[in-house]
């Protein structure tokens, strides 16, 4: 069979429409595709959408003890709008772009990320659990590294421990399991620390400007510096109906997963090998 017939008939066999997680963990991170701080097509949505509704699945569990996010500033304004928020479910305004162009960036970033999370923010007003802010103004290598030590500091500041289980919300390449650069991802920190975790990614079937579709996958064999249109797999064809959550390395049969055979095409690491379950969600 074909790498994509492999694949549909490994999710037909290994899917699920909820989210069960058997793997012992203690923290489950779950990697979304930012949607654009900017967006007046409303088009990326659903990867907010659909990161929102897992983490709310996953709520329903009461064994998780706490809620980290990227979108959840460490320090700040914004940290005190999280406070305010779970206090008195107070929401910044929604920064409208034809009106608040000169806001300044901390006011912006403050108004989109906290209403980005708000739905998960009322729901924690409602079933309190500890809320980890994490997000940094650091980039590039520095990031991971900075947001695995501010969920350090949470966690120590909140009396927890590597036993007590909770979530995260990060970037993609923060919750997986091997490297995209030179250096180690969040989880990889979080894991040398003794937290034990399990990585779940969400793909949706957006299109981002620059033509990359979210769901795209290629064979571990392709020259990943020129993907050709014929090299590519869209993971969200696969399926009818969504969403739905897959264990990306199940043996398949006699074999392996063919997970094991197929990159999201930033790295030549397999989506099996950089997560442990994915989650496929269509806008409709």
């Amino acid at each position: 069979m074909a790498l994509s017939d492999d694949l549909k008939d490994y999710i037909a066999k290994n899917s699920d429409t909820k989210t069960a997680i058997p793997d012992q963990h203690v923290v489950v991170i779950v990697g979304e595709t930012h949607a654009p701080t900017e967006d007046t097509t409303g088009k990326s949505a659903v990867r907010t959408n659909s990161s929102t509704r897992l983490v709310q699945e996953l709520l329903f569990d009461p064994k998780y003890r706490y809620y980290g996010s990227e979108y959840l500033d460490n320090k700040g304004p914004e940290r005190r709008s999280v406070r305010q928020f779970l206090r008195d479910g107070i929401a910044p305004p929604r920064y409208d772009p034809s009106k608040d162009s000169g806001i300044g960036d901390v006011e912006k970033k403050r108004r989109i990320f906290l209403n980005r999370q708000a739905p998960i923010l009322e729901n924690l007003r409602e079933h309190p659990r500890y809320v980890l802010p994490v997000a940094t103004d650091a980039t590039g290598s520095a990031r991971d590294a900075r947001m695995a030590m501010h969920f350090f500091e949470e966690i120590k500041d909140r009396k927890l421990n590597h036993t007590v289980p909770g979530i995260l919300l990060v970037g993609a390449f923060h919750a997986a399991k091997t490297p995209y650069d030179s250096w180690q991802t969040m989880r990889m920190i979080l894991e040398k620390h003794g937290f034990q975790c399990v990585s779940i990614q969400i793909i949706t079937d957006y299109t981002s400007s620059d033509g990359v579709a979210d769901d795209r996958v290629v064979s571990i064999d392709t020259k990943l510096d020129d993907i050709k249109p014929a090299d590519i797999i869209r993971l969200t064809s696969l399926v009818s109906d969504t969403p739905v959550t897959i264990p990306t390395d199940n043996q398949w049969g006699t074999q392996p997963s063919p997970f094991r055979k197929v990159t999201h095409g930033y790295s030549k690491s397999s989506v099996a090998e950089q997560y442990d379950y994915i989650v496929l969600e269509k806008a409709s």
